[in-house]
């Protein structure tokens, strides 16, 4: 047994080591991780001294808390939002969750039953659709996507030909038949978002079939574009944005499931859901939400300090730059020292590249040659797919790694496709 003084230390590479992702030192461009860790020891000391000195008099942030979450964080954190979103946020229309990941299958399971459809993009976040059909048993439909995100015009015909099959009965508790899962904002993997104009179209076509669309707006904040003068301008505008109360035909179609894992830290395990009222009165309704209260109710209140203090504010400006510059590194290598026949979209923001090889190139073989020859590993296309498609594309993480790891790998990866495209040419 080791001594109370003597220090406890773990290799960073343990938070990953269950999925072997950092095995014998591989170089692992799958992993959609934040970088720059070590700057939220002095974010999160700063603002817990700056919390304690309420909760030596009051105590409440380690009650169970309010079911909607922390009063300070959802103020805090609406006024953040506000700041780089082109909308109003209010305070009001915030729940507190456990991150995106936990808002989603809180949602999914809420609102749909097993056997019922969800629909998603191809391609999507994979543990997205993992999670409606392995976990919670839903059936899973594919909406194709092109440079300007899903194509509304196909969900459109498909919502009309799915629901005369469905046998959801519409209730108050059960306000819609099906659910659409996208990433609206520099989407995940291919880095693309969602046109305004299919914005509008997209929100037209919710209320016409009266669909819930649960957007994962994890890397809105994460714009890597700069005005005349050098600064970061705002995101595009969040879907949310097109289904405003003040609107006619308003029916609360739209839900924002955002998180703090991708521009601060995932350890905090801490979001937010910013949804209609109805939604809200659901969620916080639910025996799941009555029993424990808020979700995070302590992380919350300190991190309602971090955003007060304008610490997260300093913090989300480091990493625009870094994430930048490593984007664009990664970007340049790929169009010009990768094989001919690639190609790649430039992301405006969010953490990857989507890249595409001619149709019948095996990214499956290219990351076992990869593994086997440089110990570089990165995510191929198919498991991005319900459908198993997109076997010719791969996604590479540029977040993660110092650039000079970054390059490094994303050159072995271009060589190593230069010698399988040379050898099935020959």
């Amino acid at each position: 047994m080791s001594s109370p003084t003597e220090e406890f230390k773990v290799d960073a590479k343990d938070a990953y080591d269950e999925q072997n992702m950092f095995e014998n030192g591989r170089i692992s461009l799958q992993i959609g991780a934040p970088a720059i860790l070590q700057q939220c020891a002095s974010i999160m000391r700063e603002a817990t001294e700056h919390r304690m000195k309420r909760e030596e008099k009051e105590g409440f942030l380690f009650q169970y808390g309010s079911r909607n979450g922390d009063i300070a964080y959802r103020k805090e954190l609406a006024s953040f939002l506000t700041r780089h979103y082109r909308y109003h946020v209010d305070s009001s229309s915030l729940v507190v969750t456990a991150g995106a990941t936990q808002g989603l299958y809180m949602l999914a399971s809420l609102l749909f039953s097993r056997g019922d459809m969800v629909f998603v993009e191809d391609p999507t976040y994979f543990i997205g659709f993992q999670i409606f059909k392995t976990d919670l048993g839903l059936k899973t439909i594919s909406v194709p996507m092109d440079e300007d995100g899903i194509d509304v015009d196909m969900l459109d015909r498909l919502l009309e030909e799915h629901k005369k099959s469905s046998t959801v009965c519409v209730t108050e508790d059960r306000p819609y038949w099906t659910m659409l899962y996208l990433i609206p904002t520099f989407h995940n993997p291919t880095g693309r978002c969602l046109s305004e104009a299919r914005c509008r179209q997209l929100v037209q076509v919710a209320r016409k079939h009266n669909i819930l669309v649960v957007c994962d707006d994890v890397y809105n904040t994460l714009c890597y574009e700069k005005d005349s003068q050098g600064n970061f301008v705002t995101p595009p505008p969040a879907l949310m944005s097109f289904d405003q109360e003040t609107d006619l035909g308003f029916h609360g179609n739209v839900v924002s499931n955002g998180s703090f894992s991708k521009i601060l830290s995932p350890g905090l395990r801490l979001g937010w859901i910013q949804a209609p009222k109805k939604i809200r009165s659901l969620i916080m309704n639910s025996s799941y939400c009555d029993s424990g209260g808020s979700f995070n109710n302590y992380t919350s209140g300190i991190i309602a300090s971090a955003l007060q203090l304008g610490l997260v504010e300093q913090h989300l400006g480091k990493i625009q730059e870094i994430y930048s510059r490593n984007m664009n590194a990664v970007h340049k290598i790929i169009k010009e020292e990768w094989p001919s026949g690639v190609s790649c979209l430039l992301p405006k923001g969010g953490f990857f590249i989507w890249v595409e090889f001619p149709h019948g190139f095996s990214c499956a073989e290219l990351q076992k040659t990869c593994i086997r020859d440089h110990n570089v590993s990165f995510y191929v296309g198919s498991i991005c797919s319900p459908q198993g498609l997109f076997g010719n594309c791969l996604r590479v993480c540029f977040a993660l790694y110092d650039i000079q790891t970054l390059t490094d790998a994303v050159r072995k990866i271009g060589q190593s496709a230069r010698r399988m495209m040379e050898a099935h040419t020959t």
